[in-house]
């Protein structure tokens, strides 16, 4: 096999580690980094490896990783400070190291496989080497992706907070997060150890927060690093307590909005995009390093085993794909959690600990009782407290918190199961019995609300006679409420609350029929269903709110199971319109349930009955 050529433009870990690693693998590629920075000129304090990433390195370059985690540190669990509050999650794990410290292993160790660096040299798109393959791992701002724009299916935007990068000489035990508020707003910072006494102190903020504090206004003074001053003065007096006293470090440090980027293709012709330039992931997940050397191994092993590069393009983007999408999927729901912590501010701190520690779905209540039972107690007794103040009755901590008792507009259910079924079909007699047992058992089930579904029957009038049995049948025999699910007719509106049923939610129809219908009767708990879409669940909701609704109830457009961006939405709603929340259509499964509720983000679960437990001594 004769001499193939590469051209890597971007001497960050990415194209410096897939130099070493190419050439490791097949010596017979030269392979040339351009770098316009000179050594040692970088940005930034330290940068996260994930211990995934590294035991891949110690298989596959030990030498790399023995040089890696002896120049960085290993943090020691996750801290949340709030009002004054310190909680702690996890174990020992994650290894940081200065961003200066990890490119100069990188660069060392891609010079002693024989790579060829030209630092303080910049390419232009159009002036690029001729080679066989053209990498491009320029960073989050790509030259390179932004020329081949269309032919790569670029997608980029910008997200809501503004960020600024700094450093403290700080010793943290491991990554910290600190929210704290002043006449402005709110802020929020991330800080984490990457050498002895050294730390990386991230604050990020809403824009409205940004200009309230003046930190907008143009003519900042500068440091000769090019720092914004009048930034980093504001907030070593704003985080003094976290610094105790010490003045924050800069590096070029200005505010910034975090760059989304995807590309349907990552690769054009003989160019092919690695790490940030192909797709970028939210800070708060600490995994674009990690990424961008994982895309590094795979590439170097798929050029290595392919003599074509279109055909090597294929096999990389093939494999890191599905791998880089998940985790994006995470950041993202990491990143709109970030973007609005201001509004949870008030909140306890198990509650915010919480929160951040089930944002991205990777965890959940079920699954952080049994990975850390220490904190898991906090926040199941601080749930309990909460509830039974909320509910004014007394509760167990570490009940189930779906079948926890809740008071909505005064009425009070014994759990927050809802279960919603339509009514028989068969002949009256046969119907009446079987209805009777299913409702009845559904409520001495565990369910706190048994909605009568009349939108899933015949278009036939609904027989009030035996509907009203039903709904004295469930009063008389459970402390469940009976409800009935209708289309917003006003007729059959003032019919159901005449039958006895305590809960009437309104579905189908334009928003104006839905809030009419809500404001037609005088049940005690109304409520509409409103289909979970961001641009109108909130006026929406606020249109039922303003009509006399208790209850919203948000589901997916064509009965799509919940998932995390209802639940993110459902949460918003919750905290604008003061309604009470009710989630999931029986699809979705407790697990994300309990997390929902615990997380403040529903008030109300549909899903099958479990038997209740946890509450008592009504008072």
């Amino acid at each position: 096999m004769g001499d193939r050529t590469l051209v890597c433009l971007g001497g960050g870990p990415a194209g410096l580690f897939l130099a070493r690693l190419l050439r490791r693998a097949d010596p017979s590629w030269q392979v040339t980094v351009y770098e316009r920075d000179a050594p040692g000129a970088t940005f930034g304090f330290g940068i996260g490896l994930a211990d995934k990433t590294l035991e891949s390195l110690a298989r596959l370059d030990p030498d790399t990783r023995r040089r890696i985690t002896e120049a960085g540190v290993v943090g020691d669990g996750i801290h949340l400070r709030h009002r004054g509050t310190a909680l702690r999650w996890g174990p020992r794990g994650g290894t940081a190291i200065a961003r200066a410290a990890l490119l100069n292993i990188l660069r060392e160790q891609a010079l002693e496989a024989g790579a060829v660096l030209r630092h303080g040299t910049a390419v232009e798109p159009g002036a690029v080497p001729a080679a066989d393959v053209v990498v491009a791992a320029d960073g989050a701002n790509s030259a390179t992706r932004a020329a081949l724009s269309r032919e790569l299916g670029v997608e980029e935007g910008l997200g809501r907070a503004k960020y600024i990068w700094l450093g403290a000489e700080l010793d943290l035990p491991g990554m910290t997060f600190s929210f704290v508020s002043d006449e402005n707003g709110s802020w929020a910072a991330h800080a984490y150890p990457y050498a002895p006494g050294m730390a990386t102190f991230l604050v990020e903020t809403d824009e409205r927060t940004w200009r309230r504090a003046g930190l907008d206004r143009p003519g900042a003074p500068l440091s000769p690093d090019g720092t914004d001053l009048r930034s980093k003065e504001y907030l070593e007096r704003l985080f003094a307590a976290d610094l105790d006293g010490r003045p924050l470090l800069g590096n070029r440090s200005r505010w910034a909005n975090f760059r989304n980027v995807r590309c349907a293709t990552w690769s054009s012709g003989n160019t092919v995009l690695v790490g940030d330039a192909a797709h970028t992931a939210h800070f708060s997940i600490g995994s674009g390093t990690t990424l961008a050397m994982e895309d590094a191994v795979s590439l170097a092993r798929c050029l290595a085993e392919h003599p074509e590069p279109a055909v090597a393009f294929d096999r990389y983007e093939a494999e890191r794909r599905p791998a880089v999408e998940h985790l994006q999927s995470r950041a993202m729901a990491s990143q709109i959690w970030w973007e609005t912590f201001d509004r949870r501010m008030d909140r306890d701190p198990s509650q915010i600990a919480f929160q951040w520690l089930t944002r991205t779905g990777a965890l959940s209540y079920d699954r952080l009782r049994a990975a850390d039972p220490r904190l898991a107690r906090e926040i199941e007794n601080w749930f309990a407290d909460a509830t039974a103040a909320q509910s004014r009755l007394t509760l167990d901590a570490g009940a189930d918190p779906i079948c926890t008792p809740v008071r909505v507009a005064g009425t009070a259910l014994p759990t927050r199961v809802v279960v919603t079924r339509p009514p028989s079909h068969s002949d009256v007699e046969a119907r009446r019995e079987r209805d009777l047992a299913l409702f009845g058992g559904l409520a001495l089930a565990g369910a706190g609300l048994v909605v009568a579904d009349l939108t899933a029957v015949p278009a036939d009038p609904p027989d009030w006679t035996e509907l009203a049995g039903l709904a004295d049948f469930i009063a008389a025999h459970s402390h469940a409420v009976p409800g009935v699910r209708l289309t917003p007719d006003p007729v059959q509106a003032k019919a159901a609350a005449e039958a006895g049923f305590g809960y009437l939610e309104f579905a189908g129809g334009a928003l104006a029929d839905l809030a009419s219908a809500v404001g037609s009767v005088g049940a005690p708990l109304r409520a509409a269903t409103l289909i979970a879409d961001p641009a109108s669940a909130l006026t929406g909701g606020r249109m039922l709110r303003d009509a006399g609704a208790d209850v919203v109830r948000l589901v997916h457009e064509g009965g799509r199971a919940p998932d995390l961006a209802l639940y993110a939405l459902a949460e918003e709603v919750r905290a604008e319109t003061g309604l009470a929340v009710l989630v999931g259509d029986g699809s979705a499964r407790t697990e994300q349930l309990r997390t929902a509720v615990v997380a403040g983000q529903a008030d109300l679960t549909e899903c099958w009955p479990v038997v209740p437990a946890g509450s008592r001594n009504p008072s």
